[in-house]
């Protein structure tokens, strides 16, 4: 299970025409279009590759994480922001139940991540929280949740340019 982060108004740095294959494919329904099916799978690497490209490209369309990345990552968005995050959607965020936050407190939840960041609390907290993690059992089931500076980095980016976003 993972957690698809949508940006509910995301600014766009590069348009989908810059991404001519991508562009075709995306939205096209199939059904009866048997020629394009079998170039789509023809087309499929670029496919993908134009995808991660544009998305790349407008951090602000997606994020994504799989459950064990995300619990974290958004567990420590409540412990620096809860006075953005409500305990109603910190609970919610969760679970893919479509709550999240609108373009103001998105960006400065974004802000906020690369401020704490910056100022050397986010690799302070990643190196306590990886104390935590090596002092559990190994056989403990927390020990499959990661936490990384890199992953707060992108989210916080994508937040900024999300305008506003949905977990699903």
């Amino acid at each position: 299970m993972g957690m698809d982060v949508y940006g509910r108004n995301p600014k766009q740095n590069k348009p989908l025409s810059e991404f001519p294959v991508y562009c075709k494919f995306k939205d096209m329904d199939f059904k009866d279009k048997w020629k394009e099916r079998i170039e789509l799978i023809e087309q499929s690497d670029n496919y993908w590759k134009e995808k991660d490209e544009y998305e790349n490209a407008n951090r602000g369309i997606y994020f994504r994480n799989n459950c064990w990345w995300w619990r974290p990552l958004w567990n420590y968005c409540y412990l620096i922001a809860d006075d953005i995050i409500s305990e109603e959607i910190f609970n919610s965020g969760h679970s893919n139940s479509g709550s999240g936050l609108d373009d103001k407190d998105a960006r400065l939840l974004g802000n906020r991540l690369l401020q704490q960041i910056r100022e050397g609390k986010t690799i302070e907290y990643q190196a306590e929280y990886q104390q935590y993690l090596d002092d559990l059992p190994d056989n403990d089931f927390d020990k499959h949740y990661p936490f990384d500076i890199d992953n707060v980095k992108e989210f916080a980016e994508f937040c900024i340019e999300s305008g506003g976003f949905e977990i699903n």
